[in-house]
């Protein structure tokens, strides 16, 4: 997977919305990398930044604040030209690493601190589910390369969404059986008359197929929401999607 490549992408179909979240995912990797100087860097996005009583014009430019290692008391103390050199080298990579991936300049901004136990660490609970809403469930396990790393984050209406999602990429546009995709049906109840099993998955909901007790004759079928389907039988869908 080129995930450099998949991010563009999903940032150019996604141009509205506030890539905060995606820079704060981005730049955390980037502070772990350098994590002798950098602590931590905090993301806003122009709407969110304070404008003053006088300013008349909006800000059209994500700021960043970085929380770098320095000053009195501090490992990089004294402050040396090669310590402001190293600050200046930061920073401009940090720049690219944001304009490459998302098309945005950032503003940046620096605070000192003697060490990173005095900066208050961003919540990291909060940086999956910012994602997942940003990015949508399909790309969101395509960033993170593991569903199940997202999956205790996720409600039941965003697994329908994936479902949804999936049968429309591996059906080009259209439902298909589960057979097509060499998957048994799904087992949907029984009584002591008739069996029921899911056969088909639409866009909007699964066709479910009704048998005779002894499966030797077919009876009829029904259509279910997938919104209106069990718990576990969305779970179930989940698992045979992701491995398609």
């Amino acid at each position: 997977m080129n995930l450099r490549h998949d991010i563009k992408r999903i940032l150019r179909e996604e141009t509205n919305k506030d890539l905060t979240p995606v820079m704060e995912m981005l730049l955390e990797g980037f502070v772990n990398d350098h994590k002798d100087i950098l602590c931590k860097v905090e993301v806003k996005h122009p709407d969110k930044r304070t404008k003053l009583p006088h300013q008349e014009y909006t800000y059209k430019n994500y700021r960043a604040t970085f929380y770098l290692i320095g000053g009195y008391g501090s490992s990089n103390w004294p402050t040396t030209q090669s310590v402001l050199r190293k600050y200046d080298d930061l920073m401009n990579e940090a720049w690219e690493l944001i304009h490459n991936y998302t098309g945005q300049a950032l503003e940046m901004f620096s605070k000192h601190v003697k060490s990173c136990g005095d900066v208050i660490q961003e919540n990291k609970e909060n940086s999956i589910p910012n994602m997942i809403k940003t990015l949508g469930v399909s790309d969101a396990i395509k960033y993170f390369g593991n569903y199940y790393m997202i999956e205790p984050y996720l409600k039941e209406i965003d697994k329908v969404n994936y479902i949804k999602e999936r049968i429309i990429e591996l059906g080009d546009g259209g439902g298909f059986g589960l057979v097509e995709i060499d998957e048994e049906p799904i087992h949907y109840g029984e009584d002591e008359n008739e069996l029921r099993q899911i056969e088909y998955l639409g866009k909007n909901g699964v066709t479910v197929a009704v048998y005779d007790a002894d499966m030797d004759g077919h009876m009829g079928d029904f259509n279910v929401m997938y919104e209106s389907l069990p718990v576990q039988i969305i779970e179930e869908l989940v698992e045979i999607l992701l491995n398609h």
